[in-house]
């Protein structure tokens, strides 16, 4: 036996080794990777609901500053006064 025959015994023989142990270990990473990515969509589910909810909130309670109103003489205090009294009201 040459040398070289024995380098291509010996690295298959290892190869060997290497396969039946990663072959061993996969369903224990498979299990793994799924739990990982259950984790990951929940959490991006989990992400959406309260963006969704915190923009929705926003909207609903935004803080006008400014009032338009096309009369020039009624000052822009009592149109604002008068919009939050109406939003308070029921």
């Amino acid at each position: 036996m040459t040398e070289n025959e024995f380098d291509v015994l010996w690295q298959r023989a290892e190869a060997e080794g290497y396969g039946q142990r990663l072959a061993a270990e996969y369903p224990v990473w498979r299990q793994k990777q799924r739990r990982t990515l259950s984790i990951v969509a929940a959490l991006l589910i989990v992400v959406t609901v309260a963006f969704s909810v915190f923009t929705i909130q926003q909207r609903q309670f935004r803080n006008y500053e400014k009032v338009y109103c096309n009369r020039v003489g009624t000052p822009d205090a009592q149109w604002a006064t008068l919009a939050a009294e109406m939003l308070l009201e029921e």
